[in-house]
């Protein structure tokens, strides 16, 4: 109670000396051993954190050059494969009009064997009719010899020949 009649707010000049001087040393304490170690800390902190940005500086620029090469040989990558793809189409491309050029000169020669076999067989054939020709016209001859012919056993003989004719064709 006593501290409510005398005020809270009442100065003692004994006591705000004792006060003032007892901060002045504390003040003086902190600072040779408290101060110098905390700001010490303080710097180093700092400093570490510096280091730590310009690592992280240092890394993002790294991660920048890494990502701008792997870019540029996807780019490459890309660019061969289109080039293998390109080149693989137009091999496609020749071997299959080397296919075609040989299938049409496989075609030519079989079609040119097969004319070749059926003017021989034509050929033949004509051999055959002009033999069968001449022995019916040996025949007819024979026949006129042995006979003395009028002109309806010639013209019987004659159609005879014909009939002969039309069986071997």
């Amino acid at each position: 109670m006593q501290v409510i009649q005398e005020g809270l707010l009442k100065v003692d000049p004994g006591l705000l000396l004792w006060t003032i001087i007892t901060f002045i040393v504390l003040v003086l304490l902190l600072w040779k051993t408290a101060w110098k170690p905390i700001v010490e800390a303080l710097d180093a902190r700092a400093e570490k954190i510096r280091g730590d940005i310009d690592n992280a500086e240092k890394a993002r620029q790294e991660a920048e050059k890494l990502f701008g090469q792997h870019k540029e040989m996807m780019d490459r990558a890309k660019d061969e494969a289109a080039q293998i793809i390109s080149k693989g189409k137009e091999e496609a491309e020749k071997v299959k009009n080397e296919i075609i050029e040989k299938a049409n000169v496989s075609g030519k020669e079989i079609t040119e064997r097969a004319k070749k076999e059926i003017e021989i067989a034509k050929e033949k054939a004509l051999t055959d009719l002009k033999n069968e020709i001449v022995s019916l016209s040996t025949d007819i001859a024979s026949k006129i010899v042995k006979k003395n012919l009028n002109s309806s056993d010639q013209k019987g003989l004659v159609e005879e020949a014909l009939k002969n004719m039309r069986t071997v064709q």
